[in-house]
């Protein structure tokens, strides 16, 4: 028993340098981040919280700062990187070190070694081709097999709690049900069918006829802008915004407006109305979307959300290296030197 005994406790010594490595570690990671949390502190301390919807985030060399969007008064230094409007939180990355989060009610502060970015999961199975059926078959919000007749998986979307997809055969696109049918003036018609959502089972398809004739039509078969649209659509944000407020930040459009560019004009527009909000033009290139507000919007999609927010455009003039904001008025929001 007694030999029991040494054995026992020899093994529980001989374990104990390395609880002790643990515990050591977990407290330097945490008295690290106190450390940079008083830093940051330190670089908001005069802002209120009432003006974080004003933040308006600016880019230089060194990194990434805020300016107040009332006056353009630098308001906070360009020690930062990733900077993100007021959603109402703010968040960033300090320094390339530490990513933090400001709450807009209590100004607490939350820092994390660790990105929050939210990824989409693509641990899905690939869907099985099948030579001799019809249409596809979804399992879990997925598409599951598909005919052999396409030549690719077609793009699956609900509308109205029903499913649909873009499928494309020998070069032609149309939208089709899951029977394989296709729906009435969306037939094999199209040499190209791009899926806009906006949100709130409205959608939008950016289409070109084998005829070439261009513009948007709806699943009702209504058009728009025909013959009156520039290239290429694009409105989620990249780049600066590296934070994903909702999953929808990711997989629609950006509550109803969209970049629309070519090599030389540069528009956004207004998908609710089909209106330019800003008109194509050469002045600016349009590089992204993004919003500010006060609100709790919560993880849910709305797009009827947008009248609580303040769009800003991300947008660069010729060959100038750095990109700043403007808003809907084209007002710039340039730190005042």
């Amino acid at each position: 028993m007694r030999t029991l005994y040494k054995k026992t406790m020899t093994r529980k010594l001989s374990l104990l340098p390395f609880f002790i490595l643990i515990c050591s570690s977990i407290f330097s990671q945490e008295k690290y981040e106190d450390s940079i949390k008083n830093i940051i502190k330190k670089d908001f301390v005069n802002i209120k919280t009432t003006d974080f919807k004003n933040l308006v985030p600016y880019e230089t060399e060194k990194g990434m700062g805020y300016l107040n969007s009332k006056n353009n008064k630098i308001v906070v230094l360009p020690n930062y990187y990733q900077l993100d409007f007021a959603k109402p939180n703010l968040r960033g990355n300090y320094n390339n070190i530490a990513y933090f989060e400001i709450n807009n009610n209590t100004k607490e502060m939350e820092v994390s070694l660790q990105n929050w970015e939210i990824f989409e999961n693509s641990s899905t199975k690939n869907p099985i081709r099948k030579e001799y059926s019809k249409g596809f078959y979804v399992v879990n919000n997925a598409i599951f097999s598909f005919s052999g007749t396409y030549t690719y998986c077609p793009q699956l979307f609900k509308y109205k709690n029903e499913d649909f997809a873009i499928a494309i055969k020998e070069n032609r696109y149309a939208v089709i049900k899951p029977s394989g049918e296709t729906l009435k003036n969306l037939d094999f018609d199209y040499s190209h069918l791009d899926l806009v959502y906006v949100g709130n089972d409205k959608i939008w398809f950016k289409y070109k006829t084998m005829e070439g004739e261009q513009g948007f039509i709806d699943m009702s078969g209504e058009k728009k802008l025909i013959n009156d649209i520039i290239s290429n659509s694009r409105s989620q944000t990249e780049g600066y915004f590296a934070f994903i407020d909702s999953e929808h930040s990711i997989k629609r459009k950006y509550y109803g407006y969209s970049i629309e560019s070519n090599d030389e004009l540069y528009g956004v527009l207004d998908l609710l109305t089909m209106n330019w909000l800003i008109r194509p033009q050469k002045i600016f290139k349009i590089e992204e979307i993004n919003y500010s507000t006060d609100k709790d919007l919560g993880e849910g999609y709305n797009v009827e959300d947008r009248k609580n927010l303040k769009f800003y455009f991300l947008v660069r003039e010729g060959e100038k290296e750095a990109s700043y904001y403007i808003d809907d008025k084209l007002k710039k929001f340039i730190p005042k030197r």
